[in-house]
């Protein structure tokens, strides 16, 4: 049996990472060069897009060019990273005879013998932690946070402060954070963040064919698994592009050859690739659309929906069209469609147009849910 090298789990750590080769290769520079500004990279996109993958591969290339690597979590992140750089919560000092003391937010000047000074360390003390870890460290420090929207405007200002007096000090420091897209409008928008906004903004989009296709042909090849280029292509029209489809496909791909026997080489059939596709379709709608759509607004589920009954053979929805389908004006469905402009679920590729980002949705708004086909099961039977 051949072990399965996709990981298609939201947030988990990929075996197989596939693209962005024109951001890592950015990125490799930065670690050489200081005035790169790939130093600081703010990188948003739509869930599934694979902010956590791209942040795991940049934190992998940097602890193999012998950078320390500080990953956190929305999640208390400011205290997290203090324990992180200072090993403990409590620092000491030791102050010499005559010697000014301007530690943790202390002032003045002491004399005669030397002193020690215990204090607690919190964000107010996070530009000193970093200038002083990165003085300790061979190469430099590196710290990527995900789900950046989740974390409090407090962390965000202390850390974005903090980096900016380790990159003003010419310490050897590299931040990167990743969020959904309506999250970059927002960090740069808090108080005491400029360092945020001369962040390099890197909105992940989808991959292109041929990044797709090296992750669906090379990898199952390199297993002993072919596929004629029918087949090949088949499965890349599949994806639509998107990283996370990508791996349901490779992964229910690879199933499918173990449960056909997994011959080395094996040569994929029609029936395998029409079962991967119809396997990772139906999963992609229970583990990402389903989730996606239910964390929704009514308002914004509801524009969604008349948007995808409108959509023309270009797959673009006039907004006119559903303003009339809504029975409301431009100025009462404005909120809602600004709002999912911002998540990054909706394009205005012109004016008064907008399409879907999100792979199938549009067909899935528009597929009966389970609970209205069971009420329909109810009604033919006269329930």
């Amino acid at each position: 049996m051949l072990k399965n090298p996709f990981t298609p789990v939201f947030g988990g750590k990929p075996t197989v990472f596939f693209g962005r080769t024109l951001i890592l290769s950015r990125f490799d520079q930065a670690f050489v060069d200081q005035g790169s500004e790939y130093r600081a990279l703010f990188v948003t996109g739509t869930r599934g897009s694979g902010k956590t993958a791209l942040l795991e591969q940049l934190s992998n290339r940097a602890q193999r060019k012998g950078w320390r690597v500080i990953d956190l979590g929305p999640e208390n992140t400011v205290s997290a990273l203090v324990r992180r750089i200072a090993g403990h919560d409590e620092i000491t000092k030791t102050v010499d005879p005559q010697v000014s003391i301007n530690v943790f937010g202390t002032g003045g000047s002491v004399g005669g013998v030397s002193t020690s000074r215990t204090t607690h360390a919190d964000r107010s003390d996070l530009d000193l932690l970093l200038i002083d870890a990165c003085a300790h460290e061979a190469k430099g420090i590196m710290v990527t946070i995900d789900e950046i929207q989740k974390v409090s405007e407090e962390d965000v200002s202390a850390i974005s402060n903090a980096f900016q007096m380790a990159s003003r000090k010419g310490c050897e420091a590299i931040l990167v954070v990743a969020g959904l897209p309506y999250s970059h409008e927002a960090v740069i928008a808090y108080r005491g963040c400029t360092f945020m906004r001369r962040c390099v903004h890197q909105r992940l989009g989808l991959l292109d064919r041929l990044e797709v296709s090296q992750a669906l042909s090379d990898v199952p090849r390199s297993m002993g698994v072919v596929l004629q280029d029918s087949l090949l292509h088949a499965l890349i029209d599949a994806s639509y592009g998107h990283p996370y489809m990508v791996q349901l496909l490779g992964y229910h791909l690879i199933n499918r050859v173990n449960e056909a026997g997994g011959a080395n080489p094996y040569h994929a059939t029609q029936k395998d690739v029409n079962t991967a596709i119809e396997r990772a379709v139906e999963a992609y709608k229970r583990r990402a659309l389903d989730p996606m759509v239910a964390e929704l607004a009514p308002a914004e589920r509801a524009y969604l929906t008349a948007a995808a009954k409108v959509l023309n053979n270009e797959r673009t929805a006039s907004v006119s069209d559903i303003c009339r389908l809504m029975g409301k004006d431009s100025k009462q469905t404005s909120p809602s469609r600004d709002r999912l402009l911002k998540t990054g679920l909706m394009l205005a590729p012109a004016r008064g147009k907008l399409m879907f980002t999100v792979p199938y949705l549009a067909d899935f708004l528009l597929t009966p849910s389970d609970e209205q086909c069971e009420v329909e099961r109810l009604r033919m039977w006269g329930v």
